[in-house]
Order: structure tokens, then C-alpha cells, then sequence
């Protein structure tokens, strides 16, 4: 995957979406632990780097520096196709930088990346008390098709797991 303008920009800067490579993994893994309370670890990403084609660590990436630790790193998904279906295990986008629209740019794109591989359904997990997540999910066309008890930790609760039937 190469480097690709999207959107509009963010903060006076553009975008691009970009695949994650080794040398994104500590800025990754910086936001991880900002944004969830039981982070993937640094592992969890290598073993979804390893996995390309079928998996992606997908990026939206402004401009930066050599000097910037972050990279330029705005969010990111790990995303993964399997037969006809796409499953969106991590979408993240650091506290400072929501409600500007890059999680909604970030899931259209990942579902554009599922469809051009041949998923023709997408699925993911959410905690029920993530009343954010849920919107976007559903103004994105997911609905709730099952719940699996006590999915996550920290603390512990159920996931809804989600749908997009019509990829």
C-alpha cells in the first residue's frame, strides 16, 4: 500500500493513509495505551505487521519531522480479511484529536481497504458503555448481532460484537 492523500485536511495539515511499517510501532503503541485500558502490546502489532497481505495496520498520518516521535500519526486500525468477511480488531484515535471526524475518515477508508479484497461483511467488538463508538458504528451501517460475555478487562464487561452486513 502506498501513500495516499485523504480527506480533507486536519488542522491545517493533510492527510495521507498509509500502512504501518516497523519504525510506526512505538508511536502506535503510545496511543494504544492512551486510548484503551488493556493495550495490544508491541507483539500484538508486529504479529499483525507479519500478517500483510491479509492484515494492516492502517494509518492516518500528517506531516512530520524526523525529530517527532509520533511520526505524524493521527489514528490508526488494525484491520484484517478473511474469505468474504473484514474484521476490524483496533480503531484508536488519541483523546486530543476526537470529535474532529478522523475516526469516521479512518473506518470508511479500512472498509473501502475490506471491499477491495473481497469482504463483502465487516465485523468488530465494542464495549457497551462506549457510547461514542456506537454512534459512529451505526451511522456507518453496523448493527448489534451478538454479545460475548465478559470480552474485556480493565474492568471487565461484555462486547457487543457488530455488523456491516453490505460491504
Amino acid at each position: 500500500m502506498s501513500r495516499q492523500a485523504v480527506g480533507p485536511a486536519f488542522a491545517d495539515a493533510p492527510l495521507w493513509l498509509e500502512a504501518a511499517t516497523a519504525e510506526d510501532l512505538p508511536a502506535i503503541v503510545e496511543i494504544e495505551r492512551e486510548c484503551f485500558s488493556h493495550p495490544w502490546s508491541v507483539r500484538h502489532f508486529r504479529d499483525a505487521l507479519r500478517n500483510a497481505p491479509r492484515s494492516r495496520i492502517l494509518l492516518l498520518r500528517s506531516p512530520f519531522t524526523a525529530s517527532d516521535p509520533g511520526r505524524g500519526l493521527q489514528a490508526y486500525s488494525v484491520v484484517q480479511a478473511v474469505a468474504d468477511e473484514m474484521h476490524v480488531h483496533n480503531l484508536a484515535v488519541p483523546p486530543q484529536r476526537r470529535r474532529r471526524g478522523l475516526g469516521r475518515l479512518l473506518m470508511e477508508l479500512a472498509l473501502d481497504w475490506g471491499r477491495r479484497r473481497g469482504a463483502r461483511r465487516a465485523f468488530l467488538e465494542v464495549r457497551p458503555t462506549n457510547a461514542a463508538a456506537l454512534a459512529l458504528y451505526g451511522s456507518l451501517g453496523f448493527r448489534t448481532v451478538s454479545l460475548r460475555r465478559r470480552y474485556y478487562q480493565h474492568p471487565t464487561e461484555d462486547a457487543l460484537v457488530l455488523e456491516k452486513p453490505d460491504l
